[in-house]
């Protein structure tokens, strides 16, 4: 009877290993939060940061050397913008990790990847949509598109490659408990992308861990988000030495900015900040990117000096 128990427990533990081999959950996600003396120092810098008129501060930050959490209004639900590229980008480089996706095949630019829907073009940012067709692109060059400049038209090829189902069930074991991926850009149907702070935060736990990724494909992704063109919020005022990895995005109602902040003296942070309009009021885009300059400013600083 013990020999069988035996057998049977080996079995199980088996046909375990093999199953995680398909569903890799993420173990990188900090279950403790900072002491009590940390929180009161950032809330303090919080409270003290100048908010435009009717809007909303949302703040997520890890710390990698103590591996805690702080967060302020994190789990509030909101569409991201283009902050959810670093998502798309995560978990594309998870695909090329598995074999699944090689960032050296080419797409042939079609006129249809122009439009979200037939006859809803993609505005926005970027620069595909001047591109003619018949022209091939890299997913790497892609990938570049998508990130360091934010483009519309590539970040649209993203989510139709991997699709909106599997981008979800990514969001699940990445442990994005508030996101969820509804449509692609320009994409007239019913419902709308959201995802928060904390998940977008989560996002950057999760490539800085590199169990999803590669060595390189984690070293491609900081480099181009180093490359990111803006640098009016989180990487307005980095300290001296301090070298910032960020993924802006701006609606109406919406001035966002996520970061990996490298610290010559000490482990990294990711820091997530959205200032967001009120029941959907517009956010002028130069009073977010103030507000998050300064707020980012002072949290940068105070993790330099601790």
């Amino acid at each position: 009877m013990r020999k069988y128990r035996i057998l049977l427990l080996l079995s199980i533990w088996l046909l375990l290993s093999e199953l995680g081999n398909f569903f890799t959950v993420m173990p990188t996600k900090a279950d403790s939060e900072m002491n009590s003396a940390q929180r009161e120092k950032i809330q303090t810098i919080i409270e003290g940061v100048s908010l435009p008129p009717k809007t909303t501060l949302l703040v997520s930050i890890h710390d990698f050397q103590t591996a805690q959490n702080f967060a302020y209004n994190g789990t509030q639900r909101l569409h991201p913008a283009s902050v959810i590229k670093t998502f798309y980008m995560l978990a594309y480089l998870e695909e090329v990790k598995k074999g699944n996706r090689n960032l050296h095949d080419v797409h042939i630019f079609t006129n249809e990847d122009k439009y979200g829907s037939p006859g809803s073009r993609i505005g926005g940012s970027g620069r595909l949509q001047q591109a003619k067709p018949g022209t091939p692109y890299t997913w790497e060059e892609l990938l570049e598109l998508m990130v360091s400049i934010s483009d519309n038209v590539a970040t649209n090829l993203f989510i139709a490659d991997l699709g909106k189902e599997q981008l979800n069930e990514h969001a699940k074991r990445y442990g994005l408990v508030g996101t969820s991926i509804v449509r692609k850009i320009s994409q007239k149907i019913p419902g709308d992308t959201h995802s928060t702070a904390n998940d977008m935060n989560q996002v950057l736990v999760a490539l800085y861990s590199q169990e999803l990724v590669s060595e390189e494909g984690y070293l491609l992704a900081i480099d181009l988000m180093k490359r990111s063109t803006n640098k009016n919020r989180i990487g307005k005022y980095p300290p001296e030495g301090t070298v910032v990895a960020n993924k802006g995005g701006t609606l109406t109602s919406v001035v966002g900015d996520s970061a990996l902040v490298f610290f010559p003296n000490r482990e990294p942070i990711a820091l997530t900040i959205f200032v967001v309009g009120n029941d959907g009021a517009n956010v002028a885009r130069s009073q977010g990117d103030d507000t998050i300059a300064k707020l980012a400013k002072e949290i940068m600083q105070y993790f330099k000096d601790n």
